[in-house]
């Protein structure tokens, strides 16, 4: 009998944490699968945001191919903002391949669900439950299970108690759930658990951290996560292929940094009295503008309404020795300013940002327009990071330096692109 394929998504989880607590004991079944497999470090594409990550990983491309650069991006020729999804991917998922049968649950930026050859239901960010499945005869199920797409991660900001609360219970119906359909017939199984990420930009500091009030239910909700592991192995076949990954890593925040703030600080970003506007408050005199988390645009004539540069080298070096020459306490803050064509490739390059900025270590870049000063701290205490991802595979061999982008080749039998 021809093996299956199983696939486990992590969301933001660092190689060392999966490698640290599967050593410790915490992660039992999780260790005895790294035993008899291939576990590695994985580089995130960039910028390392969750729906570029698992854009690239269902597709196998990356952004410059399938077009989805940020949780946000401007409407062409507009100064208007929008949100990619599903509907935006410029590239091919794996399961559009209708000879194979699927069960896909919870994929992140996914939605609306597809017309698949089994059963989809979209991850975040998905605004209409009944949109978000497929096919529709399954979301009276999901109703009456309290079925969950997300976290509701609002509550952290009133209470760490009644966020964590809700995170293991978020949980819990995502587990009902994917043991249901995981004893149907598949093919290819795919499951992403998306609180671990809502956790790590919270509490990140409370795994690192023996003494901190959260320590305790950071390792359990690690341990509940191991325990399903375990369950859907049960469910498994011997010749089954087991693949585990995140889509990035996750690390302590030192500061987060306004990059727009730098700009108009410096005079290349020249804002209006609408601030409600948003990025249609930029007025006339406006060089360049920041998208989240650090992907600058410069304003080219022709591209935007306003946009008034028409010969980008000058600029180009300008803000680059800007980004380097940047400080905080007299450490560096960028550590590379790539240009496009350094980063990507494909035939949606030409909506690619023109600059990629790279952090140094514990320092979260945003392009938010609504700031006070050009360094800040808040709620937030995890940062997602680029080269730290993790990939398993159970019985293949994997590529030297993995990139998101070689998951789909595993998925489909090993095969990388």
């Amino acid at each position: 009998m021809a093996g299956r394929t199983v696939v486990i998504g992590i969301d933001g989880v660092p190689f060392g944490i999966m490698d640290e607590l599967s050593d410790k004991g915490y992660m039992p079944n999780f260790a005895a699968l790294k035993d008899r497999g291939n576990f590695s470090k994985m580089h995130s594409a960039v910028p390392e945001v969750s729906n570029v990550n698992w854009s690239s990983i269902v597709t196998g491309k990356n952004p410059g191919e399938h077009g989805i650069y940020g949780f946000t991006d401007l409407i062409e020729g507009t100064y208007t903002l929008s949100f990619p999804d599903r509907r935006s991917l410029r590239a091919s998922p794996f399961w559009e391949d209708r000879e194979k049968r699927y069960v896909i649950l919870n994929v992140p930026a996914m939605y609306p669900a597809p017309d698949i050859n089994g059963t989809f239901i979209s991850g975040f960010v998905s605004l209409d439950l009944s949109r978000s499945v497929y096919p529709k005869e399954i979301l009276p199920y999901l109703e009456r299970s309290g079925y969950k797409i997300d976290v509701d991660s609002a509550l952290a900001h009133r209470s760490m108690d009644l966020f964590l609360e809700d995170l293991f219970d978020t949980l819990m119906k995502r587990e009902r759930v994917c043991m249901k359909y995981l004893r149907e017939r598949w093919d290819c199984f795919m499951v992403v658990f998306t609180g671990s990420d809502r956790l790590g930009h919270f509490l990140i500091d409370a795994y690192h951290d023996e003494s901190h009030k959260y320590h305790g239910q950071f390792l359990e909700y690690y341990g509940q996560v191991d325990r399903i592991i375990g369950d859907i192995i049960k469910e498994t076949r011997e010749e089954d292929r087991i693949i585990l990954l995140s889509d990035h890593g996750m690390e302590p925040i030192k500061k987060s940094v306004n990059l727009n703030w730098l700009l108009q600080d410096a005079g290349y970003l020249m804002m209006g009295d609408r601030p409600d506007r948003g990025y249609d408050n930029m007025a006339s005199g406006t060089k360049a503008f920041v998208l989240d988390p650090g992907r600058v645009y410069l304003n080219h004539g022709g591209r935007y309404p306003r946009g008034e540069v028409c010969s980008p080298e000058d600029l180009l070096e300008e803000l680059t020795i800007l980004f380097k020459d940047m400080r905080c306490g007299g450490e560096r803050v960028i550590k590379n300013v790539l240009l496009t064509e350094e980063v990507y490739h494909g035939d949606q390059i030409d909506r690619a940002p023109d600059i990629i900025l790279v952090p140094e270590s514990g320092y979260n870049l945003k392009g938010t327009l609504k700031y006070d000063a050009l360094f800040e701290e808040n709620i937030f205490r995890g940062k997602h990071t680029e080269h730290d991802a993790f990939l398993y595979c159970s019985d293949s061999e994997l590529p030297n330096n993995p990139r998101v982008e070689d998951v789909r080749g595993l998925i489909e039998g090993g095969i990388y692109r």
